[in-house]
C-alpha cells in the first residue's frame, strides 16, 4: 500500500470517529433535554400519559391506539382509559372503562433511589374512587396501575408527553 493511500485511510478513520464522536454528543445533548422536559412537565403537573399497552389481571396484553389517555394538569385529574377485566358489582361507571374527570384528588409525587418518580393519585367521582400508581422514569417511559373497589386492578404501559 502506498504511502498516499495510507495517508487517506487515516485522514478517513479520523474524520470518521470525529464525526461518531460529535453524534454522540448531539445524542447526549437530546437526551438530556428530554429529561428535562419530562422533569418540567411531572413538576409543573401538567402531562398526559398515553398507554400503549393494557395488561389486565386475567387474560393477555392489549394493544392500545393513541386515543386513550389520562391528563393531570395541578387542579383536574382527566381519565379516558379502557378496562379489561372482572368487575365485582355491577353499578353504573363513567361511561364504561376508566373514564372519568375529578377535581376531587390528592396527589403525591415520590421519587426513589434510582432516579424513578411515584406518583400517587386518589381521585374521587361522583360514583366510584380510584387509586392510580404511576412510574415514571427519566425518558417519560410509564407504567399506570388503577385500582377500585369495583373492578380487579389494570396496568397500562405508555409514554408521559
Amino acid at each position: 500500500m502506498s504511502k498516499k493511500m495510507k495517508t487517506f485511510i487515516v485522514i478517513i478513520l479520523a474524520a470518521t470517529s470525529l464525526f461518531s464522536v460529535s453524534c454522540k454528543s448531539v445524542d447526549s445533548v437530546s437526551k438530556q433535554e428530554e429529561i428535562a422536559q419530562i422533569t418540567n412537565k411531572i413538576e409543573s403537573r401538567n402531562y398526559t400519559f398515553v398507554p400503549q399497552r393494557a395488561i389486565p389481571m386475567e387474560g393477555k396484553a392489549i394493544n392500545l391506539d393513541s386515543s386513550f389517555s389520562l391528563k393531570v394538569s395541578k387542579d383536574t385529574i382527566n381519565s379516558y382509559l379502557p378496562y379489561y377485566g372482572r368487575a365485582y358489582t355491577a353499578q353504573p361507571l363513567e361511561g364504561g372503562g376508566i373514564k372519568f374527570v375529578s377535581t376531587d384528588f390528592k396527589y403525591n409525587l415520590a421519587e426513589d433511589s434510582k432516579g424513578m418518580r411515584n406518583i400517587v393519585i386518589e381521585a374521587n367521582t361522583t360514583n366510584n374512587k380510584y387509586k392510580m400508581y404511576l412510574s415514571i422514569g427519566n425518558t417519560g417511559s410509564a407504567t399506570l396501575t388503577v385500582q377500585d373497589n369495583n373492578r380487579q386492578s389494570i396496568t397500562f404501559y405508555g409514554d408521559i408527553e
